[in-house]
């Protein structure tokens, strides 16, 4: 496990090492959890999602996604003028 020392900056700031942040694959906006621990600080990386929007990065929901851009890659598509359209070829 690899160490670094970094510098406290003007206003509290710290930078992480850039190698910690391509390990990690992180980017400019990403967020990181400070977790007190015995020995010091623990920083890890944290992905935050809106609860509303949770429901998008399930296990299933992301599958249907892969789906769909698969679908639309290969030409399996169909667009409509009109949402009478539409219907009338659901009703197929």
């Amino acid at each position: 496990m690899a160490e670094t020392i970094v510098k406290v900056q003007k206003n509290k700031n710290i930078t992480l090492p850039t190698w910690l942040i391509h390990r990690f694959h992180m980017v400019v906006g990403d967020f990181v959890r400070l977790q007190e621990t015995k020995e010091g600080v623990l920083i890890k990386p944290a992905k935050l999602v809106d609860p509303s929007q949770s429901y998008f990065w399930t296990k299933e929901w992301q599958a249907g996604e892969r789906e769909a851009e698969q679908d639309i890659r290969k030409g399996r598509v169909k667009k409509f003028k009109s949402v009478k359209e539409l219907m009338d070829d659901l009703r197929k």
